[in-house]
């Protein structure tokens, strides 16, 4: 039987950076007490300026997400850390942000963190709240005008990374090969005032509340730094819609004034031209008292514990992979550090279940003996994907 250990008041702390920036970036935070973090590919999304350019494919700079579960106490000292390591206070590159944890479970030989000094710093000042971030699990094909739409709405260029998918694919039998295993996952993280229409650009952009083309949640951000850029601009222009944005954010020291909902004015307010969404934004279906539940275990058990939450009743899973580096890893004498490859395999799941889907996840890692595994749950403040209505509730 597996001896768990259980931890509260945890983030998972997360950097988006440009891939030359990682091993100082991981060595900083683990000088503060850090033992282990995930480095995942990715890639960046950028517009060109001129309109007659939108024809051309989208540019995608390399990027590395970063993750690290750190104690709440030492957030603020892990997130000061990585934005004068990795520069983030200029724009262009990257972002940092914490997302809190309901709760962890980890076996003893999943190494948190170690030396604790109290978590003296507070970067609260010099960080912004209330940010959301928007993950939406697509088709690939989805991936190019979701971005757009994104932009367009208003966020930073989409960071894209590779997840595989199990679930409704899986029930389609021989249809199933008119849907890709692999999907494209895209992370933002934008203020709670523009999470809204973003969100509703991308699901009318990607039909993600129709049948088999995706999942799209929102999630609480702590804190956290944005400095992605979502332009290639010209030499001549001397700041991006960003910096001006967040420049008057700064002067009028609320970000509220970007709040569209004050635009639906009704038939007035459309003619005016001011309302932003469509009707069909309110008739859509937005699923509520959902919790993400996420598994860290060495790659080769990643289809062990997707299967394991699907038993649990979970409707879907994804799994995505990842560099796993730690603090005592073993070097060669050539001085290369030794990683192993972790699979983080995520369900999103009603509340209600989530038990459940856990008791299923720890009696697979019993039944396959492994030693080294972390299980986590966040909260989702919405979600959407197809629900399937029942003809009771048919118009």
């Amino acid at each position: 039987m597996t001896e768990w250990i259980t931890r509260n008041n945890v983030s998972i702390v997360t950097a988006i950076m440009p891939m030359q920036t990682v091993r100082d970036v991981v060595q900083c935070v683990f000088d503060l007490g850090d033992r282990n973090a995930l480095v995942m590919q990715g890639r960046g999304t950028i517009l060109r300026e001129h309109w007659y350019q939108s024809l051309m494919p989208l540019i995608s700079p390399e990027k590395r997400l970063i993750q690290f579960v750190v104690p709440d106490i030492e957030v603020d000292a892990t997130i000061e850390k990585l934005i004068a390591k990795g520069n983030l206070r200029k724009s262009g590159t990257g972002a940092v942000f914490a997302i809190p944890c309901d709760n962890m479970i980890h076996t003893p030989g999943f190494e948190i963190w170690s030396g604790s000094d109290g978590g003296s710093f507070d970067a609260t000042p010099q960080l912004k709240e209330n940010l959301s971030a928007i993950f939406c699990v697509l088709q690939p094909e989805q991936t190019d005008p979701v971005s757009r739409a994104a932009i367009q709405a208003g966020a930073h260029g989409p960071i894209v990374y590779y997840s595989q998918g199990r679930g409704l694919r899986d029930q389609l039998r021989w249809l199933k090969i008119t849907k890709k295993k692999t999907k494209e996952v895209l992370v933002l993280v934008v203020d709670n005032a523009d999470a809204e229409q973003i969100i509703e650009a991308m699901v009318e952009a990607g039909d993600i509340d129709e049948p088999g083309r995706g999942f799209l949640y929102r999630m609480p951000v702590q804190k956290g730094l944005v400095s992605l850029v979502t332009t290639l601009r010209g030499r001549h222009r001397k700041a991006t819609e960003q910096q001006i944005v967040e420049a008057i954010d700064d002067i009028l020291g609320h970000s509220h004034w970007r709040d569209k909902s004050v635009e639906d004015l009704g038939d007035a307010g459309k003619s005016a031209g001011l309302s932003f969404f469509s009707d069909s934004s309110k008739k859509r279906r937005y699923l509520e008292k959902q919790v993400v539940l996420t598994c860290l275990v060495s790659r080769k058990y990643g289809e062990t514990i997707m299967d394991a939450a699907l038993a649990g009743g979970a409707s879907g899973a994804n799994v995505s992979f990842a560099r796993f580096i730690e603090a005592d890893s073993q070097t060669t004498g050539a001085g290369v550090q030794l990683n192993r490859e972790e699979g983080i395999v995520r369900v999103i799941i009603p509340a209600a279940s989530c038990q459940k889907v856990i008791q299923s996840m720890k009696d697979a890692i019993d039944r396959e003996g492994i030693e080294t595994a972390c299980i986590f749950r966040q909260p989702v403040s919405s979600a959407i994907t197809f629900i399937q209505q029942r003809e009771s509730e048919a118009v």
